[in-house]
């Protein structure tokens, strides 16, 4: 008798908890249909109203055209959600912007929906409403409703099929659920070890060999329980590989340290970024791989009750860096760090404050200069001849130099984006001609001699509008900084398929701490000597810019006081 009701209490228990999961997957399914014919509405009323290109007559007339033969209702609103047209009502014009679909439209969303029964259909019906743009301004609402009981009518055989899927499946349950209890105890010993070592080591499958025909099923069930496990954990160790694989790939340094101050991770890029060599076995405590005492006080500033912590911070002394660092809360107490190497960066906001202070310094030297004299000539200066001589050579000057920067800052600002530059024919030794002729006079001046090695007949295809600015402005830095008496050497040839161009003067040299920061703009190596030669800095800068268009490279050979030689070679097909 006890057994019985032991037997009827659980088929009661089994019958409820059966009965309810139905109610939960009918519901399901009731959304599901719900949302996928709100899907369906949605791109019907998409279509629609692609063929009637939005306009209101004709979106009336395809609108009457649609729900002719069928069940289902369209509505046409003005921008307020007052009804314009209703295709069930002609005459309708009532304010419909307290229905839950257009409340959505009108909040901005692209696309509100909503289940309930009509006040003048009476039968419950699915709503689903979509904005009428023009401008990116809401202009109109277009909405479609069809009865519920329409496509759930459709759905129904399914349902039903679902249902007896179900009601086997829990007869299958209930009847599994008997069987062991009427075994009772009985497989245990014999699923224990198995699920021990499924615990102990997951990524091996532990398999039952015992045949037993009362308990093959469950112990079939246990194999594949154990198969999965294994399969999955495989996976997970795989996925753990394939993250720190893209850890490892990643541009952006990461750490992540526990709350017990241990380091569990640090990507390569970390690495390379506080100039780690060599990685100690993990986990280690995090002072003993990260030793720039800046960044261990932003990580021990970092505390639960800041969920996010950002700052920025220089790290070396011999090669700074600039990190932006972000810290954040990660798993259970864990915190992951990701730093943003920004020395680049600061490096390029540098030089463009160094470059329009330059160019401020460079143009107001000479407007400076240029007003003083002209009002000390007005004011009676221009009386004395010599003084009003002087003052003008003076003046001109200044305004040659004021015109040269001007020049060359107008061609930096030409790029290989804004300027198409035609490919011609140009002979090299013509134009290397050309231009050492410019600079005989102020060659002569210092008693410099010009030595031209190349062929007399070369002819290549480049860009002259760059080619000859470059030359240019090589062999005026090497007449300018060359010694009295000395030798500018200018050679050019042909080397595969390249041009190789190169020019030499036995000048005051570079050291090598410059030789780096000489293709800067306004950049000088001697600022008093450039300044009083005329030079505005801008010259190598230009040469490298242009130099860079053509797809070409440039390199720099110098000592102090012996001279240098700047190396440049150009692709032919330029």
């Amino acid at each position: 008798m006890k057994k019985r009701f032991g037997y009827s209490l659980w088929a009661i228990l089994l019958f409820i908890v059966f009965f309810l999961c139905w109610q939960l997957l009918s519901s399901f399914y009731r959304q599901q249909v719900i949302a996928q014919q709100a899907d369906f509405l949605e791109e019907k009323v998409s279509i629609f109203l692609d063929l009637s290109q939005t306009q209101t007559d004709t979106l009336q007339q395809f609108a009457d055209a649609y729900v002719q033969n069928g069940n289902s209702r369209m509505t046409l609103m003005d921008a307020q959600g007052t009804i314009m047209y209703d295709t069930y009502d002609h005459t309708l014009h009532e304010d419909r912007s307290n229905r839950p679909e257009v409340q959505a439209i009108l909040r901005g969303s692209s696309v509100g929906q909503s289940l309930r029964e009509s006040d003048t259909l009476h039968e419950e019906l699915l709503y689903v409403a979509v904005p009428i743009k023009e401008d990116g301004n809401l202009t109109q609402i277009l909405r479609i409703a069809e009865p519920t009981a329409a496509f759930f009518a459709k759905s129904q055989s399914i349902e039903q099929s679902i249902l007896l899927v179900y009601v086997l499946f829990c007869l299958f349950i209930s009847v599994l659920i008997f069987h062991t209890l009427r075994q009772k105890n009985r497989p245990v010993q014999t699923i224990l070890p198995v699920i021990k070592k499924m615990i102990s080591s997951p990524e091996q499958q532990a398999i039952i060999m015992q045949e037993t025909p009362e308990h093959d099923e469950l112990y079939q069930l246990i194999n594949q329980l154990s198969e999965q496990m294994s399969q999955t954990y495989r996976a997970y160790a795989a996925s753990e590989a394939q993250l720190y694989d893209l850890l490892g790939e990643l541009m952006i340094g990461v750490f992540i340290i526990d709350d017990e101050d241990q380091l569990l991770l640090m990507n390569p890029t970390m690495q390379d970024q506080l100039a780690i060599s060599q990685m100690p076995p993990m986990p280690v405590a995090f002072t003993e791989v990260i030793h720039d005492t800046q960044l261990i006080q932003l990580i021990y500033q970092f505390t639960e009750h800041t969920p996010v912590f950002h700052a920025e911070t220089t790290i070396g002394s011999d090669h700074p860096r600039v990190l932006d660092i972000t810290l954040r809360s990660f798993q259970e107490k864990q915190r992951i760090g990701l730093a943003y190497d920004l020395t680049r960066i600061r490096q390029l906001e540098k030089m463009q404050q160094d470059f329009v202070g330059n160019v401020s310094h460079e143009l107001k030297t000479p407007v400076t200069s240029l007003i003083g004299f002209t009002e000390t000539l007005l004011d009676g200066a221009k009386e004395d001849p010599q003084t009003l001589q002087a003052f003008l050579e003076i003046i001109q000057k200044d305004a040659y130099r004021l015109k040269n920067l001007i020049q060359e800052i107008i061609q930096l600002s030409k790029n290989s984006d804004s300027f198409a530059y035609e490919d011609q024919s140009i002979d090299v030794a013509a134009l290397v001609s050309s231009i050492t002729q410019t600079y005989k006079l102020l060659a002569d001046q210092k008693q410099l001699v010009f030595e031209i090695h190349g062929p007399n007949q070369l002819s290549i295809t480049s860009k002259l509008e760059l080619l000859q600015p470059i030359i240019k402005n090589l062999i005026e830095n090497a007449v300018t900084y060359a010694k009295q008496g000395g030798t500018v050497t200018l050679s050019y040839q042909i080397v595969g398929s390249t041009l190789r161009l190169q020019v030499a003067d036995q000048g005051i040299g570079i050291a090598e701490e410059d030789q780096e920061r000489i293709f800067e703009r306004f950049y000088r190596v001697d600022k008093a000597r450039a300044r009083n030669s005329g030079g505005t800095g801008l010259g190598l800068a230009i040469v490298k810019d242009y130099t860079t268009i053509l797809g070409g490279t440039i390199s720099v050979d110098s000592f102090p006081n012996v001279g240098t030689t700047f190396t440049l070679t150009f692709p032919l097909d330029n």
